[in-house]
């Protein structure tokens, strides 16, 4: 299945394959989730545990992901936590 994927306010990483704006788009096997796909990114070890994703535009807290399966043409985004005070 493809997926497409928006990585936003992650500068400078960028996969190859992804646009300037953090676009691009990722294929896995039928009835992958949510967790399989964050792997996928191997987004940078600094990141860690701290960013957010969605999947077509709702939230998926980090203990959801792995039981959230994807379906062809899905939209996830993945952002790092917001923080300031």
């Amino acid at each position: 299945m493809k997926l497409t994927i928006k990585l936003i306010s992650m500068d400078p990483f960028q996969p190859a394959g992804f646009d300037a704006n953090g676009v691009g788009s990722l294929v896995l096997p039928d009835g992958a989730d949510l967790e399989q796909a964050v792997t996928a990114l191997k987004l940078p070890d600094d990141v860690g545990e701290a960013y957010m994703t969605l999947l077509n535009e709702s939230p998926v807290p980090i203990a959801d992901r792995a039981g959230k399966r994807l379906e062809d043409g899905d939209e996830i985004t993945v952002f790092p936590a917001i923080k300031g005070g």
